[in-house]
């Protein structure tokens, strides 16, 4: 009984290893699985943070090369601004190295009064406020036509395009003789656009060379007549020569030959300057001053009014006195006509007469002028003597 009793606790024994072999085995079991999920998890978190550590270098190439981009498209963007500018700038200067009287500063000033959405009146109107003369427009707009784009450029032309069609001859004319007109800016004759004005004026308004020696005698003192004669001779020429004149050339040639005229007409100033010292020591001698009117130029102008006279006559000779202020005087008038006759023959009859007729007919006014006027005295002093017998 104790033999079977203890066998039966053997069993027990045996019984309660298995079960707690068993359960140790549960355990262990579950253990392995808690450290293989432990295991799994821990692979999946070194493998998410191996994927962010790859996606946050992926990503931080990213910005890195988006920063770039965008710095180099900011970059492209503020020189594409730029380059406007100096473009400008660069029009500019070419611009005013192929004519100096178009200013770079000047040239960019004005592009900066072009606004966008200008039309072809506006650009017009702009263009006046800087460049009055038409052949330096002309020449300004080729210089807005190389700066501008789009509908704005085509505005441009078509303001280039209405100004040489309203002052074709002007800008031709004006281009045909702009060498010259520097060149006689620089003698002091006046500024080159007042220049090129003058013979713009001359050639498409034609008068006679006395007229035009009137006219140009006003203007100019006598010693710079013989510059502005030489200016209008060079600049004839000039537009003569060119590939396209601004008037005909048969019209040009005529104007050449009355410009010669005018060198003619200068010799008549000559010739009363030399008679300045003579008519001082006749006034002297009869007891008179010489009016400050009495000058050689009021002189050679007082002549010059005198063959501009289709049909002279003793009364238009004297009725010069008034101009030369010795009106009240016969002989100052006397004397100052007489000088007019002596001028008959040392004038160059074919430049200054319509024909030798009329030079004859200038010179039978004046005797005649004189021949009164020596009446006119002769009874002034009978009447005199008369007075002084009483």
């Amino acid at each position: 009984m104790s033999i079977g009793g203890s066998g039966d606790i053997q069993a027990q024994r045996t019984n309660v290893t298995l079960e707690a072999m068993k359960e140790v085995g549960k355990d262990t079991a579950k253990e392995v699985k808690a450290e293989q999920r432990t295991a799994e998890q821990a692979a999946q978190t070194a493998n998410t943070q191996t994927a962010f550590k790859a996606k946050t270098r992926k990503l931080f190439k990213s910005l890195k090369s988006r920063a770039k981009t965008v710095t180099r498209l900011m970059k492209m963007k503020e020189e594409k601004r730029l380059l406007p500018v100096q473009r400008i700038k660069d029009s500019a200067k070419e611009h005013s190295q192929k004519n100096s009287e178009l200013k770079e500063k000047v040239l960019q000033l004005l592009r900066e009064r072009i606004k966008p959405g200008f039309d072809a009146e506006e650009i017009k109107e702009t263009l006046e406020e800087f460049y009055p003369d038409p052949t330096l427009a002309d020449d300004a707009l080729d210089f807005l036509l190389d700066t501008t784009e789009g509908e704005l450029h085509q505005q441009v032309q078509k303001t280039k395009d209405e100004l040489n069609e309203d002052k074709g001859r002007e800008i031709q004319a004006g281009r045909n003789i702009s060498t010259e007109a520097r060149q006689a800016a620089d003698k002091g004759l006046g500024t080159p656009t007042s220049l090129r004005d003058m013979y713009r004026d001359i050639t498409g308004n034609p008068r006679d060379s006395n007229t035009l020696f009137g006219e140009l005698s006003g203007k100019y003192a006598f010693k710079e007549l013989n510059k502005v004669i030489k200016f209008l001779l060079h600049s004839l020429g000039s537009d003569m020569k060119s590939k396209g004149p601004s008037i005909p050339k048969g019209e040009l040639h005529r104007l050449i030959t009355e410009t010669r005229s005018l060198q003619a007409i200068l010799g008549v100033y000559r010739f009363f300057k030399k008679r300045m010292g003579l008519m001082g020591k006749m006034f002297g001698k009869s007891g008179l001053s010489m009016p400050k009117k009495l000058t050689f130029e009021s002189m050679a102008k007082a002549f010059m009014s005198l063959t501009g006279e289709r049909y002279p006559s003793s009364d238009k000779v004297l009725s010069q006195a008034k101009r030369l202020g010795i009106e009240d005087w016969i002989l100052a008038k006397i004397i100052a006509f007489s000088q007019f006759r002596d001028s008959i023959r040392e004038v160059a009859m074919s430049q200054i007469y319509r024909s030798l007729q009329h030079r004859d007919d200038i010179l039978l006014a004046i005797i005649e002028a004189l021949e009164d006027l020596e009446d006119e005295l002769e009874e002034l002093e009978e009447r005199e003597e008369e007075e002084e017998q009483q």
